[in-house]
């Protein structure tokens, strides 16, 4: 089976090179003479710059060569590739120096004459295996090494085998002095109690994750707030091996969390003091969020009205909902600067609800579109009713103006229903009416107005029907005071 791999020999003598590519060839890394993945170094300074040149994927290494021998060899070739498996041939079986070739780097040791092909294919396969998958591990090491968070791996007990750099620069420790120390010791901050480290272990010792805010202490005694999920790391048989703790430096959030709390507490204290309810509608997806207040002031709690505009137009007056739309819609176009209505609506209990509402665009796309509004609502029902009650006392106070700069004998004659009776009287009647209060006989009237006397009588007794008066003594009298009232 043949491998893509290539191979750098260091070995300065021909035959034993032969050896080695037919053993490499029977276990199937490289086919002819001509294979361009085995390359042949005769020295240690040929075969660094060799491996330099074409970065082998492994190196068959003998340590005694012309330029260098013994362990001087291993470390510098390590030296020069540091990250490249090296596999070490050595002509002598000495566990000593095979252990401090392997210290020094390298990945296996073989005794020159003492291996065949399967064992060369063997070691070969077994060390390219385990740098790929150290390549990976620096490679996960130098990302978490980069994370902004905190990393600390510890072992079954808690005590710290890795920690990256956010880690120490969160808690003012290198790695050296956290290695081998608790977390919980080492900051510390003695604001929690037995109780909370206690449900902490039980949680991850039952293969949980945990996640929760603690008070740390830094290595310069300042205490810092930390977000923190710890994750338990098994093995195949379900064990727990490691725990991995993420940790996250939030004192900075939590100053601005109070700071905004206290704002929105003294904002809320504002507000309630002003009676005005709070709404933030986002145009393009129809949210319409509001405060407790604009919630109470419809006799509503906060989850009870769906926070989506399509709730105000049930809750608006229908007679006043395409006013309210008309004023959104102006604003929303840019026509208006603000917009500002003043409606019904409708109150949990049934009754109506005197509102003003004032809002304003806050965010716009680039082309002008509304994306965000915001404003505020207040109860003006009170000032409605006295605007009402006002008007209504007014209309009274008028009326009674009128009243008063009547004549006493209109007054009189109102009240009497006189004047219910006189609007009964023809023209013709009226005018008899008012000879008769100038003094003047049936002949003397028949004469002014070009009649006959008897159609002069028949106006009379007319008259004295229509008014209910029964004699000539009263007719004449009601027509001086009718003349007295109108002048």
């Amino acid at each position: 089976m043949a491998q893509a791999t290539t191979i750098l020999v260091v070995e300065d003598a021909l035959g034993d090179f032969g050896l080695i590519k037919s053993c490499l060839q029977q276990a199937g890394f490289c086919r002819d003479d001509h294979e361009p993945s085995l390359i042949w170094a005769k020295s240690l300074a040929q075969g660094i710059a060799q491996a330099r040149q074409v970065r082998p994927d492994v190196i068959l290494l003998k340590t005694s060569l012309p330029d260098s021998s013994g362990m001087s060899t291993v470390v510098a070739m390590n030296a020069a590739l540091p990250n490249v498996p090296i596999i070490v041939l050595n002509g002598v079986d000495d566990d000593n120096f095979a252990i401090a070739a392997l210290e020094a780097g390298a990945q296996d040791y073989l005794i020159r004459g003492q291996f065949d092909y399967k064992a060369l294919g063997r070691t070969m396969r077994n060390a390219l295996v385990r740098a790929k998958l150290e390549s990976r591990l620096r490679l996960f090491e130098v990302a978490l090494d980069s994370a902004a968070n905190g990393i600390v791996i510890t072992d079954v007990q808690g005590k710290i085998e890795w920690a990256n750099l956010a880690f120490t620069q969160m808690t003012g420790y290198c790695v050296e002095e956290a290695l081998g120390c608790n977390p919980s010791q080492l900051v510390s901050s003695g604001k929690h109690d037995g109780a909370f480290y206690r449900h902490m272990w039980a949680t991850i010792l039952s293969g949980q994750v945990w996640r929760g805010e603690l008070i740390n202490r830094r290595k310069d005694g300042s205490f810092y707030d930390e977000a923190m999920a710890i994750a338990p790391v098994t093995a195949s048989d379900g064990s727990i091996r490691n725990f991995v703790a993420i940790k996250q430096d939030i004192t900075e959030s939590k100053a601005a969390e109070l700071l905004i709390q206290k704002s929105e507490q003294q904002l809320e204290l504002a507000l309630a003091g002003s009676g005005l309810g709070l709404w933030d509608w986002h145009v393009g997806s129809g949210e319409f969020a509001t405060s407790a207040r604009w919630c109470a002031m419809l006799g509503y709690g906060q989850d009870e009205i769906e926070p989506n505009i399509r709730s105000l137009e049930k809750l608006v007056h229908p007679k006043d909902w395409p006013l309210v739309c008309a004023a959104r819609d102006a604003h929303l176009s840019g026509e208006t600067r603000a917009y500002e209505s003043e409606h019904r609506m409708r109150h949990k209990d049934g009754h109506w609800v005197w509102v003003l509402e004032r809002g304003k665009v806050v965010v716009r796309d680039a082309d002008g579109g509304p994306l965000r509004a915001a404003g505020t609502q207040l109860d003006i029902s009170d000032n409605k009713r006295l605007n009402q009650e006002g008007s209504e006392l007014l209309r009274r106070i008028e009326s009674l103006m009128r009243e008063v700069s009547k004549p006493p004998a209109l007054v009189e004659r109102e009240r009497s229903g006189e004047l219910d009776r006189s609007a009964r009287i023809s023209a013709r009647q009226r005018q008899v009416l008012e000879l008769v209060a100038m003094g003047c006989t049936s002949a003397q009237i028949a004469e002014k107005l070009q009649i006959s006397p008897a159609t002069v009588v028949t106006h009379r007794r007319d008259l004295m029907g229509k008014l209910d008066l029964h004699t000539v003594a009263e007719l004449t009298r009601y027509a001086m005071q009718s003349k007295l009232g109108s002048e």
